[in-house]
């Protein structure tokens, strides 16, 4: 029985990833036969700094001590094997010296890959909260048929009991990331609207994510890159940075006027005029007129 909903194909991805993760190799094939085809993998969603010789040079000196633990997953295309889930193990074995890894075959067309692509690298405990949030939602872009900003209204209207859940995320995020609807529509989606500097800085763990949270409340710009390094050099906690943005936007605002703040005195004045009886009430009421042809003249 399928899931009803967008996401019931991905439900099917979700349940060959269970399929596959006690499975043993289907065969040894050599690395140069694999074709890799860099949209399936997710990663490159951030550039290729994740596949570079450094930062393999870990996992490849893993693989030379132990060999490629997890198989990695590939597909057939006519005569080609096409990679799945795996480059940078793929990768990794390369640069470790060996011509050979071993692999499960897995019986998917392009959306299928893309989908156990997706899957694969949320189940890794190696990515880090940045990557598996842009990830998660260039997923559900794509399997949603929606913007980024249309998801982010759909998961705040769902939280918020506006719409029901009839797109199923709530159940496709849980199963993929273990959270649900309530922490990608605040918490994840705040680091959409963080820059490319917080975002790095999350990523080599040089602050928390948290904190990042705090200054995206700034418009862009030198003071809010400024507080970053602060954050970064201070090991400032999220509640320290919140003081300073709050103190930030309170120095930016512009002065209210005199008469701006005489205005809110006298609105909260106003409820007492029905108490007003006799020469009070009829001054009262002339000079209300004299105000409201100050404020909103006649047109001459």
């Amino acid at each position: 029985m399928t899931r009803p909903g967008v996401s019931a194909a991905a439900f099917g991805a979700l349940d060959m990833m269970e399929e596959l993760r006690d499975r043993s190799a289907d065969a040894q094939l050599p690395i140069a036969s694999i074709r890799v085809l860099p949209e399936f993998n997710p990663r490159r969603l951030l550039g290729d700094q994740a596949f570079t010789d450094e930062a393999l040079a870990d996992l490849a000196q893993n693989i030379r001590t132990y060999g490629v633990l997890q198989p990695v997953l590939v597909r057939r295309r006519r005569a080609e094997i096409l990679l799945v889930a795996g480059e940078r193990r793929l990768r990794a074995a390369a640069l470790a010296g060996l011509t050979q890894v071993p692999v499960i075959y897995v019986d998917a067309d392009d959306t299928r890959a893309y989908e156990i692509a997706i899957i694969e690298n949320a189940q890794r405990n190696d990515l880090d909260l940045v990557t598996e949030t842009l990830v998660g939602f260039q997923f559900l872009s794509r399997r949603l048929n929606l913007s980024t900003d249309e998801i982010v209204s759909y998961l705040h209207h769902v939280r918020k009991g506006r719409r029901e859940d009839d797109l199923g995320v709530e159940r496709l995020l849980r199963d993929m990331y273990g959270t649900g609807v309530s922490v990608w529509g605040q918490q994840r989606a705040l680091i959409l609207r963080m820059t490319a500097a917080e975002r790095d800085a999350i990523q080599a763990r040089r602050v928390d994510a948290k904190v990042c949270a705090e200054l995206v409340a700034l418009p862009e710009g030198d003071i809010r890159s400024a507080l970053l390094e602060r954050a970064v050099h201070e090991g400032l906690t999220a509640r320290q940075v919140r003081e300073l943005v709050r103190t930030e936007q309170q120095s930016t605002q512009a002065p209210r006027s005199p008469l701006a703040v005489q205005g809110d005195g006298l609105r909260r004045l106003l409820p007492r005029l029905s108490r007003l009886e006799g020469k009070d009430a009829r001054r009262a009421e002339q000079l209300l007129g004299e105000l409201r042809d100050l404020l909103d003249p006649a047109p001459r």
